[in-house]
């Protein structure tokens, strides 16, 4: 994106213009979530893999949007998305 802008070229007697748009490429996931079967009690750890770092992630279960709290531990590292699910139920299925 930093090379958008206006560029010139000067020949002293002419001078040609033109502008220059560059748009970012999506986001993409490049590597994605696996299924998990864990027995209850235990942590489950859940990840994907971006095209790019610090984007904006949301998690979901159902439909519903996931929060960080005591239950859910949410982490970015980079282009790596993490969500921890503390103290499995089966009702986390």
């Amino acid at each position: 994106k930093t090379d958008a802008g206006l560029y010139t070229c000067d020949i002293g007697t002419d001078v040609a213009k033109s502008k220059v748009s560059v748009q970012e490429k999506p986001t993409e996931v490049t590597k994605q979530l696996e299924d998990k079967t864990s027995p209850a009690g235990q942590d489950i750890s859940l990840s994907c893999e971006l095209s790019k770092a610090d984007v904006n992630i949301r998690w979901y279960k159902d439909g519903k949007a996931i929060r960080k709290s005591q239950k859910y531990d949410l982490q970015q590292e980079g282009a790596r998305a993490i969500l921890i699910i503390r103290d499995s139920t089966v009702k986390d299925s």
